[in-house]
């Protein structure tokens, strides 16, 4: 299955509906995955895309699109993005975007975990509602050793200047 990264963040007057936006301009449906509050949007994406990186260094009219698996056997690699939009800037004009990063194994141990880990800090060169790849990038192999089931991942992605967090969560089953 594809998905299509999203382009825009579309913020239209106060009393019209915000949130993520599709490429035709639809606004789409809340997940775990993907969530917009107070304007500020985040989107977490398990990927099986190796070359993940290149797909997201495209010119900005390109929209990327990275594959999602939902299973992985032994031996497979998956990478975590965390992509976020709008973030409020401080009077100085920067942005300060944090993230809390939890993968937890089947039997609910945690297997990678960072507080605060750096999104994205500084000043922006780009429209806010454009949408940003967050520094944290997960790289996950299944070693012989894991355990096979249902891992999850979760992603409490903060807006410092705003103060507000987002959570995100998805998962994928290790064969």
């Amino acid at each position: 299955m594809k998905l299509l990264l999203l382009t825009l963040l579309t913020t239209i007057s106060a009393a019209a509906a915000i949130g993520l936006r599709d490429h035709n301009g639809n606004l789409l449906p809340e997940s775990p995955s993907q969530k917009t509050i107070a304007g500020f949007g985040g989107l977490l994406i398990v990927t099986p895309d190796e070359d993940w990186e290149a797909k997201w260094n495209t010119p900005s009219d390109v929209a990327p699109y990275f594959s999602r698996r939902e299973t992985v056997e032994r031996g497979q690699k998956l990478f975590i993005l965390t992509i976020f939009t709008n973030p409020k800037l401080n009077d100085s004009g920067l942005a300060d975007v944090t993230a809390n990063i939890n993968v937890r194994r089947p039997d609910g141990s945690p297997s990678t975990q960072a507080k605060d880990a750096d999104c994205y800090r500084g000043k922006f060169m780009t429209p806010l509602k454009n949408v940003y790849l967050c520094r944290s990038v997960i790289g996950f192999v299944g070693e012989p050793s894991d355990l096979a089931g249902v891992w999850s991942v979760g992603v409490d992605l903060t807006d410092n200047v705003q103060k507000v967090t987002i959570p995100l969560s998805a998962t994928f089953t290790l064969k």
